[in-house]
């Protein structure tokens, strides 16, 4: 067990990288559970909108579906309820016009969908080098206080073994779990991208506009 006082001697040897790790860990878990909530409100049952609305628009009922687009308080809503009632100006530009405006507003949810998430895969990619770089200060600080106590045994360099080991697994705990989450949250932005795309593509086939 360390001491009081070789605790502080850790503490103020390797305060800045550890302070900056356990900041950027914070940080992380705040977005990993900001895009947790955010994206539940994009996601939605691609298969079972398309069966509502191929139903509702096969018994001509397009005000229903528009109704039923705009009941699901998504923006998946918001783009289907566009795609099958655009303005006057919009539909008489024909399907390729129509095709092209769809796209920008999946586009632009899709960038909303990715807010911050650069961020989160910068976290995770750097919070391993900012590790060793605390791996690296307390190697140099174990070297230091061998020279300054020649033949005193392990004890000596035991708290800089200790800091540096610390700050590279404090590294790797910031590290894993912001990967994780970028990886998972990227693939679910691109499905549901996907799913969006479909979903607009098939009602502008349904609706019959040219």
């Amino acid at each position: 067990m360390f001491s009081i006082a070789a605790l502080q001697e850790m503490w103020a040897n390797a305060w800045p990288i550890i302070s900056l790790l356990l900041g950027c860990s914070i940080f992380s878990g705040a977005i990993i559970l900001e895009r947790w909530f955010s994206l539940r409100r994009f996601d939605f049952d691609r298969d079972a909108l398309l069966e509502r609305l191929r139903k509702l628009l096969a018994e001509n009922k397009r005000e229903s579906a528009v109704t039923h687009c705009e009941s699901l308080k998504r923006p998946i809503g918001r783009i289907l309820s566009y795609v099958l009632q655009p303005s006057v100006q919009d539909r008489a530009a024909g399907r390729e016009h129509l095709d092209r405006v769809a796209s920008r507003l999946i586009r632009t949810e899709s960038a909303r969908m990715n807010h911050y998430l650069v961020v989160l895969g910068t976290i995770g990619s750097i919070a391993p080098f900012v590790g060793l770089l605390g791996t690296v200060v307390g190697i140099i600080h174990a070297f230091r206080a061998i020279a300054e106590n020649a033949g005193g045994g392990p004890g000596v360099v035991a708290n800089g073994i200790a800091e540096a080991l610390i700050t590279t697994a404090l590294g790797l705990f910031v590290a894993i779990p912001a990967i994780v989450a970028y990886n998972a949250y990227g693939r679910k932005v691109e499905r549901i991208s996907e799913d969006m795309e479909l979903c607009a593509q098939e009602i502008l086939d349904l609706t019959g506009v040219r």
